[in-house]
């Protein structure tokens, strides 16, 4: 039986959170070399309520957390002052250079050489709400993966059906051969669950229970990477 064993990104082969601090720390000295003041001005709270506004007035971009950057930066921009045309070359381009950083994460320990391993006997693919490239040389990891399904790209994100059934589509597989590897109870565990797809909830350390309120429990759980060849195998 063809198995493909889809993953989720942030979370599960690395922590999201430093990635960002970095991110916009970076970022934080590019808008100083260009626009001095803006930073002064727009301050990490400030650019958060410019982003609740536009999510408000636009929430289609809440499945696509690019474009929604690239519109919290315009808006931003225009306030501080800029032209409209001018906004938008700067919002790209500031996106651009967060993005890049975005990709420079720090893998779990054994996240390489477990799905090298998996890779060998699976198919493998990604399943992410987040924008991180796995194909980037900075993740260096497109050579285990045979796609990767983005929310920012197909406008569908998790737990909604469709990205899972994006994914079984690529693989031309039925949903019921796939195996979903996520940390969040609800994007991942229920969203694949509730497709008829199996679910592994990576469960770091062990350090969350689950609770009742978060649905159907996953069919498997695993506390660190190495324990995924095992878990898989006892769901085949």
């Amino acid at each position: 039986m063809t198995v493909l064993i889809t993953f989720d990104l942030d979370n599960t082969l690395w922590d999201v959170d430093p990635v960002i601090v970095r991110a916009n720390h970076a970022l934080y000295h590019w808008f100083e070399e260009r626009l001095p003041g803006f930073n002064q001005h727009f301050s990490a709270d400030e650019l958060d309520k410019v982003k609740k506004e536009v999510v408000e007035e636009s929430p289609h971009l809440k499945a696509d957390i690019s474009k929604l950057r690239i519109e919290m930066y315009r808006v931003a921009l225009e306030q501080f002052g800029l032209p409209l045309v001018d906004a938008q070359r700067l919002a790209k381009e500031a996106f651009a250079f967060f993005h890049n950083w975005r990709q420079k994460v720090d893998l779990y320990p054994n996240t390489k050489d477990v799905l090298s391993l998996l890779a060998k006997q699976y198919r493998l693919a990604v399943i992410t709400n987040g924008n991180a490239d796995v194909f980037s040389e900075h993740i260096g990891l497109g050579s285990v993966f045979e796609f990767a399904i983005r929310a920012d790209q197909v406008g569908v994100a998790k737990p909604e059906a469709g990205i899972f059934y994006e994914a079984a589509n690529q693989a031309n597989l039925s949903i019921d051969n796939m195996i979903h590897v996520g940390d969040h109870p609800h994007d991942d565990v229920q969203g694949i669950n509730v497709v008829g797809g199996r679910s592994i909830w990576f469960n770091r350390h062990g350090a969350r229970k689950w609770m009742l309120d978060w649905g159907k429990q996953p069919d498997s759980e695993v506390h660190s990477l190495s324990e995924l060849p095992n878990a898989i195998r006892s769901l085949i």
